[in-house]
């Protein structure tokens, strides 16, 4: 190995490099301009394996890379998908595990890894409304890997024999049910699991994106007329496209006297939660039998930090049992993540979130969030003074929007949205809601995002718009 390793200009220059890029990002374009092939031909031409390199220029190459590119989305004007700009904390945070390399998967091998961990989610299970006393709760890879847990320990807790001989030892097909504005990571999970995308059942949305329950009712006296075993309801709090709610209460009354299991998937809004302004709108999420929750997504901290919460614990621990001779054995009242969860090798997730938390507290994470709502209906404000057309009201930081030049030629809109990536100023995306309808989507993901940078955005479409 090259002695520079651990030479501290090495750090020096990383150092140079955080400092740099998180202080003057607003110069950067926010969209790489680039073809594959352009990528490929430079590693071909600077990266062979065969031969060793010295690490300093292996860093200015990665440096240069990573600035030429790639889609910043921690720039203040990415107004994309959920994926933040992250705090200094949490930098450090993910810095320290590299470092340490802690191994989470028994107790044993990072008492303090894992003590951080629970110490945290109980933190958030207070605030769900669960008792951290007898509830269970872990990190995850992000909400898919959330969402499959919910869904296999749904199965486990619904079908006794379901953990031992599987799907086919069961009286019939199960089947669950989720809104068509729900992600889409449960049409893998219901082909992971077995039960076949055909399991899966999409109830209609209202003219507010939120789920029916006449509809959800309907649909569950129907299948279990059918033969079909219904055995959950997946609610959303703060939908991909549209940050809708949908309504969690109702839900939580109709999974009660059906003997279902009600997931929440706040993947997103459950961070609405910190927010005495905003907690109110998941008025409900307290009666769910799990949730997933991603503080990668509105707790502005590094990809990925999923959660998943859940207050049976005994079906969790059913779910994911594992008991070798190899692992240390188990301590008192603790948790050994390799035997209550998907995972088995961990990696030390949990400490950028802790690490967040300790620096800014409660109130100041709920401060950022409030922030970025009120610049959702600034930007939805000053859209229509230009002319532009709303479709969805969020409470969240979500504003769906249209023009009438476009009507619903979702061709043209992905058009503009192709050349704003090109001027490179500001980052948005088109979704279609309710499978019908194009719009334009602005997320106000950026905790540094000002007016000014939602006016640059306004700016950008207007100078599109009148192209059209």
């Amino acid at each position: 190995m090259h002695k520079t390793i651990y030479k501290k200009e090495i750090l020096n220059l990383l150092q140079n490099e955080i400092i740099d890029f998180y202080e003057n990002i607003r110069n950067e374009k926010v969209a790489p301009c680039v073809a594959p092939a352009e990528i490929k031909a430079f590693l071909n031409e600077h990266f062979d394996f065969k031969k060793p390199m010295e690490l300093q220029e292996v860093i200015l190459e990665v440096e240069k890379m990573l600035r030429k590119w790639n889609l910043h989305v921690t720039h203040p004007r990415y107004f994309g998908l959920f994926c933040p700009s992250v705090t200094f904390a949490s930098i450090i945070a993910d810095a320290l595990v590299a470092l340490y390399n802690p191994q989470l998967a028994s107790w044993n091998h990072s008492p303090i890894g894992n003590e951080i961990e629970q110490f945290s989610l109980g933190f958030f299970l207070e605030k769900f409304g669960f008792d951290p006393e007898n509830r269970i709760a872990h990190f995850t890879s992000g909400g898919a890997e959330s969402n499959l847990t919910a869904t296999i320990v749904a199965l486990t807790h619904k079908f006794p024999g379901y953990g031992k001989a599987g799907l086919r030892s069961l009286s019939g097909q199960p089947v669950f049910y989720v809104s068509q504005e729900a992600h889409h990571s449960f049409l893998k999970i219901a082909h992971m699991t077995g039960l076949g995308r055909e399991s899966l059942r999409v109830i209609k949305t209202d003219n507010n994106y939120t789920m029916e329950i006449e509809d959800l009712k309907e649909k569950i006296r129907e299948d279990t007329h059918k033969g079909f075993i219904p055995f959950m309801v997946v609610g959303t709090a703060g939908t991909t496209s549209a940050g809708m709610i949908d309504p969690l209460g109702e839900i939580a009354e109709l999974c009660r006297k059906n003997d279902l299991w009600f997931h929440v998937d706040a993947a997103w809004g459950g961070a609405a939660i910190l927010s005495d302004r905003l907690g109110k709108y998941l008025a409900g999420i307290e009666k769910s039998d799990s949730i997933t929750f991603d503080a990668h997504k509105w707790l502005s901290v590094p990809m990925g930090a999923g959660m998943f919460f859940c207050r049976h614990i005994e079906a969790v621990k059913k779910s994911f049992y594992s008991e070798t001779t190899y692992m240390p054995g188990k301590v008192k009242e603790t948790t050994d993540y390799y035997s209550s969860t998907i995972q088995w090798s961990r990696r030390f997730i949990g400490l950028k979130l802790f690490m967040t938390l300790a620096e800014l507290g409660e109130g100041g994470l709920a401060e950022m969030i409030e922030k970025q709502g009120e610049l959702g209906k600034y930007l939805s404000i000053e859209l229509q003074k230009s002319g532009w057309k709303i479709i969805t009201e969020s409470p969240l930081a979500v504003v769906c929007f249209t023009h009438e030049k476009f009507g619903e030629n979702i061709t043209l809109m992905k058009q503009l949205v192709d050349k704003l990536y090109e001027r490179g100023r500001a980052w948005i995306s088109t979704v279609i809601l309710k499978e019908k309808t194009p719009a334009f989507r602005a997320c106000i993901s950026s905790y540094r995002a000002e007016k000014s940078d939602v006016d640059v955005l306004i700016k950008e479409l207007n100078v599109l718009l009148s192209t059209y």
